[in-house]
């Protein structure tokens, strides 16, 4: 297949999940009103200027110097919500800023204050606040934000003004509200920049904007930053022109940007299991449990057509922890020793396929655990793998090897994905503040890598493999270790450098054999001679 072919498959089957998923999530949702389509298109028109690529500093100065900052949310999308978090993190420390957020309502400030100051516990702040019937997305998905906002003394207003009904009107109420609120607060803060958070649709230029220059006038517009969130028209045409994974930032204005975090279909994929999970939870009935299935199944048939696999689901189920059943079934199969290893896997959150028992457990409804789930499927099928790496370290290669094929199915799903690196991995380790994973991972992690790659160079360590006290850091270990050799395994795939053809050979492998550690080496100089996308995951907006 030429170069141009590939593209078109490449776009075309992309394009066509994209839909797919847009319409299911638009079909939950319900038939739109007049006034809620027109109010959709004012904002799709922001997106048919002109744009140009910038890098993300080119982002940084605008807000920087900017005195009110309108960045777009996408509620359903926990990326989202990371970008805000990470632009924030790149902001000189001494940055003035003051935060109002739409996930609040207004006439809650006084339990915002409360929590902010560290006067209530998040119990009773999410209680006080009626975070699930006012809000009702994720709070895990904000509590980062909220919680580096209290660390650094960062005053925060709600914006928010409940309105029961979803309608065109209720969102130019809730406009109008927002507007005066947002006044205010530059009004009372006139040496800082006011950050708002607010859903994207709502930045468009007729929406919020527009009526804050009602009240602060024509004027402040120089004064406005605004930066939207995954615009699926601008997407698609870096898509075309093979920019996809390298672009963070788009710049549509001199005033206005448009961050690029995730792929449309990731952004949608993520709305439809959130409406999905609380309908789910709604029913409060187990037996209409929301059934995975077929969203894994989704990504098994995307990453086979990619790859050129011809694939049956006839052996895939998929349970989460909510599945009374699951339990019961593995005690059928397994011994002791191997349940406690399982309850473990699902203890600390992990996704993984037991080909055992053709049943798949996935630990989050998001998509980068869906799609690592599919792989793994895939992956077990082509090579007919037979059991889960249970004994470490005996199966600590097998376990990297896994994990790095689920990153790769994960990346051809989501390509903005990232991973640790081994730069990442020094500087945890270097670093005096506890890592969010021990020490001890980090440096089995290292010591394994570093002997990777001195034998694939044809040299040894002059010091034996690091024997971690915790068996369970191999598991960990592995995680970090495949999602670094799946990364560059993509890497060299959409470059061109490595073929479909090597690629299902590298599925097809027996991960069971006893000469693996063999087969392992070998693939591993294949591996090691691509290039690597990034130096250190933080290098990403």
């Amino acid at each position: 297949m030429n170069d141009q072919k590939w593209l078109l498959k490449w776009l075309k089957i992309r394009k066509e999940l994209y839909r797919q998923l847009e319409a299911e999530v638009r079909h939950r949702l319900g038939r739109e009103e007049p006034g809620l389509v027109s109010y959709r298109q004012e904002y799709n028109q922001e997106f048919r200027k002109k744009w140009q690529t910038v890098p993300k500093e080119d982002l940084l100065s605008a807000f920087k110097n900017s005195r009110l900052i309108l960045m777009g949310d996408f509620h359903a999308l926990q990326q989202s919500q990371k970008a805000h978090l990470r632009i924030f993190k790149s902001l000189p420390k001494k940055s003035k800023i003051v935060l109002g957020l739409e996930c609040f309502d207004a006439e809650d400030q006084v339990h915002i204050d409360r929590f902010m100051q560290g006067k209530s516990s998040e119990h009773d702040f999410l209680k006080d606040i009626d975070w699930q019937n006012k809000w009702g997305f994720p709070w895990e998905y904000y509590k980062p934000l909220i919680r580096w906002a209290q660390k650094n003394k960062i005053k925060v207003y709600g914006l928010n003004k409940t309105v029961r009904k979803y309608s065109a009107a209720g969102l130019r109420t809730r406009d109008q509200f927002a507007a005066k609120k947002i006044a205010e607060i530059i009004g009372m803060y006139p040496d800082s920049s006011c950050v708002v958070i607010y859903g994207d649709l709502h930045i468009a230029e007729k929406h919020l904007p527009a009526e804050i220059y009602k009240i602060l006038g024509e004027k402040f517009r120089k004064q406005t930053l605004r930066i939207f969130q995954n615009a699926e028209e601008i997407y698609f045409q870096l898509l075309a022109r093979e920019l996809e994974s390298s672009v963070d930032v788009v710049r549509l204005s001199r005033r206005d940007y448009c961050l690029m975090s995730v792929p449309p279909w990731v952004k949608w994929q993520n709305y439809l299991m959130y409406l999905e999970q609380a309908y789910d939870l709604e029913l409060g009935d187990e037996e209409d449990a929301l059934d995975y299935t077929d969203h894994v199944g989704r990504y098994v048939h995307l990453i086979a057509e990619e790859l050129g696999f011809k694939v049956s689901l006839a052996n895939l189920s998929v349970a989460t922890a909510r599945d009374s059943f699951l339990w019961q079934n593995l005690e059928e199969k397994f011994s002791s020793k191997e349940l406690k290893w399982i309850e473990k896997m699902i203890e600390e959150g992990n996704s993984f396929y037991l080909p055992e028992v053709g049943t798949a457990y996935l630990a989050r409804p998001s998509v980068n655990h869906a799609a690592s789930l599919a792989m793994q499927f895939l992956h077990a099928q082509a090579c007919q793998r037979k059991a889960l790496a249970m004994h470490m370290p005996k199966d600590f290669m097998r376990q990297i090897w896994v994990e790095g094929m689920a990153y790769f199915g994960s990346k051809i799903v989501n390509h903005k994905r990232k991973t640790d690196t081994i730069a990442d991995i020094k500087a945890s380790l270097a670093s005096r503040n506890s890592p969010e994973l021990g020490k001890e991972v980090l440096m089995l992690a290292l010591t394994q890598k570093m002997q990777e790659v001195m034998a694939v160079s044809g040299r040894t360590l002059s010091r034996g493999q690091f024997v971690p006290k915790n068996k369970w850091s191999y598991v960990q270990a592995s995680a970090l270790l495949g999602g670094i050799m799946g990364e560059r395994l993509y890497t060299g795939y959409r470059k061109k450098m490595i073929s479909p053809a090597t690629l299902q050979n590298f599925l097809h492998k027996d991960t069971e054999s006893d000469s693996f550690r063999n087969i392992y080496y070998e693939m591993l100089e294949t591996i090691e001679a691509l290039p690597v996308s990034f130096k250190s995951k933080k290098e990403k907006l």
